[in-house]
């Protein structure tokens, strides 16, 4: 009986040994996809100015260990843009990607993030991104009767900017005028005449509702951190004859409010911070990184070939990543990892 379950025993050993190894090692391009969705939260948190960032694809990426429980990836990112503003502070997940009859602007991050073991740690570092929008031929062949792109600073656009927001002023019923800050998007669209659209942010202003519409321009700009902002859409056309406005705008709660909102959850203070101070804001940080926009392509270009190896990891003097109270900057890591192929089909080309 007992020389059987020895031989039993040897059996099963062998058989177990035979088996396949199933690792639990963590999946290097599934920690890379994570990294890369925090780093581009931080970049879309870090921008003040035009539309949030969505991730199509990680292109590229490579890693290096920082610090006693800590990695640093460098990260190449294909990114979309959203509908949604930055100043919206919306996350990136949630926001509605440009269809090919909105003009799709496309293009590539850079980023270096570091990220602690836990994960409870996300440090950007830096970024760089460049976009561009789709070209106007290729739009124009996929939807023809589609609004086309036009320059911001035409004076149709400021034009209908400047008509869609005196009618938004007199009609919202908001307690103080608001003032043009900046255009962000502007098309055109012929059909029985001319449309002009323009897609641009307001800034509270002081004077109150009550102020004769004639002296809105005279207003000047709420300086203080419960200064409401928006994103707005207008369009103005003349057609047979008539005059044709329209607008919808989308005003953000500060950043101020919200958090006032919590100290009284909270039990703090109670009283309304916009009435106990007009202290003027923080004064904006210096941003991390730079987003470039570059004209559109004017012919379709050959795709690039798909790169064999991870990208070098740069310079972290280059990069400007040094930074004091932190780890060293690590040594250039090996060979990297590249997770799956490119995603090619909604690349005009290489940036």
């Amino acid at each position: 009986m007992m020389a059987f379950l020895r031989l039993a025993c040897m059996c099963a050993l062998v058989c177990v040994r035979g088996a396949p190894a199933v690792s639990d090692a963590p999946d290097p391009c599934v920690n890379a996809v994570g990294a890369a969705e925090k780093a581009l939260t931080k970049i879309n948190q870090d921008r003040q100015q035009g539309y949030i960032f969505s991730l199509h694809h990680l292109s590229n990426y490579n890693q290096a260990p920082h610090g006693s429980a800590g990695v640093i990836y460098f990260l190449v990112m294909d990114v979309l843009e959203t509908k949604c503003h930055v100043l919206s502070r919306e996350d990136w997940q949630s926001c509605e990607v440009r269809q090919t009859h909105e003009t799709p602007v496309y293009g590539q991050c850079k980023a270096f993030v570091y990220i602690s073991q836990e994960q409870k740690d996300v440090r950007l570092y830096s970024y760089r991104c460049r976009m561009r929008p789709a070209p106007a031929s290729k739009i124009g062949r996929l939807c023809p009767d589609c609004p086309s792109r036009i320059d911001m600073d035409s004076v149709e656009v400021l034009k209908a900017a400047k008509l869609s927001l005196e009618k938004y002023n007199m009609e919202s019923g908001q307690p103080n005028y608001f003032a043009l800050l900046n255009i962000t998007r502007a098309s055109a669209q012929g059909v029985f005449g001319m449309f002009y659209f323009a897609e641009f942010t307001i800034q509270e202003t002081v004077c109150a509702n009550s102020t004769d519409i004639s002296q809105a321009p005279n207003c000047t700009l709420m300086d203080c951190e419960f200064a409401h902002k928006g994103l707005c859409k207008g369009s103005h056309s003349v057609a047979q004859g008539r005059e044709y406005i329209t607008v919808s705008c989308n005003i953000f709660e500060p950043e101020a409010v919200e958090k006032e909102k919590e100290r009284h959850l909270l039990g703090g203070e109670h009283g309304h911070g916009h009435n106990r101070s007009h202290a003027r804001p923080t004064p904006p940080k210096r941003p991390l990184g730079t987003v470039v926009y570059l004209p559109a392509r004017q012919q379709q270009s050959s795709l690039p070939p798909l790169p064999d190896s991870p990208p070098p990891f740069p310079s972290f003097t280059e990069e400007g990543l040094e930074e004091p109270g932190h780890p060293a900057a690590p040594p250039l890591p090996p060979e990297g990892v590249q997770c799956g192929a490119l995603s090619l089909h909604l690349h005009p080309g290489a940036l």
